[in-house]
């Protein structure tokens, strides 16, 4: 349980062969923990229909930040060095409590909360975060500022009596939330979209653990992720 340091495009194909693995009926468990050594804005295939789409990729490039797509929903998040990012892949049985969406989210950020609990953080919860850039109900916050992004992909298992879900984390553990927040409000402005995100909502986690082993106590989140994992043998 290791935490691996893969490109954008490996890590997202990564992440896309754990639930393919699940889908296949090859596992009933998978997960992963990883951090790009290079660096991308990611966001879903939907806002390439955008107008002005090839200008802002042409100009995100320039400044160092391609363009890549990924399967889930959201806003543009950017992708680095300074994000660590976390999926589970579980077989749930169909029709069973786990097959809603907030048991998915619950899966993952409750865990996560417990994590940041064992570190000494005592402000640790989930919640929406208003000016944060891909927010949600399920937001891993500290003191009320996004520190973890969240979302869920949802297959059929291939013999039809099962789903299967990929829920996935980003957290930011290194550099000023306004330097990631800077690179999709660049992407905003190049689409011409008017909306804007603040830096003063977000939280990187070397902000209130500066001392953190990060290779050390990341294998401690998979391990409580996979050692409470209730799969459900459909």
């Amino acid at each position: 349980m290791t935490l691996q340091r893969p490109t954008v495009q490996e890590g997202l194909v990564a992440e896309e062969a754990l639930l393919d693995m699940i889908c296949q009926g090859e596992a009933s468990l998978g997960w992963l923990a990883w951090s790009p050594r290079d660096r991308a804005l990611v966001m879903p295939h939907r806002h390439a229909r955008l107008a002005g789409f090839s200008e802002a990729r042409q100009r995100l490039a320039e400044q160092g930040w391609p363009i890549q797509f990924r399967g889930t929903g959201g806003t543009p998040v950017p992708q680095g060095p300074a994000v660590v990012n976390v999926a589970l892949a579980l077989r749930c049985r169909l029709g069973g409590p786990e097959t809603h969406l907030e048991w998915g989210y619950h899966r993952l950020g409750d865990v996560w909360c417990d994590w940041l609990g064992a570190l000494g953080v005592g402000e640790a919860d989930l919640g929406p975060v208003p000016g944060a850039y891909c927010d949600g109900r399920f937001n891993v916050r500290i003191g009320r500022r996004k520190l973890v992004g969240t979302a869920q992909r949802w297959r059929r298992v291939r013999d039809g009596r099962a789903m299967a879900v990929l829920v996935h984390g980003a957290m930011q553990v290194d550099d000023g939330p306004e330097a990631l927040v800077g690179v999709v409000n660049a992407f905003q402005a190049a689409i011409d979209d008017p909306q804007r995100f603040r830096g003063e909502s977000h939280i990187a986690l070397r902000d209130v653990l500066p001392e953190l082993d990060l290779d050390a106590r990341v294998p401690e989140l998979l391990a409580r992720l996979v050692t409470t994992a209730d799969v459900v043998q459909a």
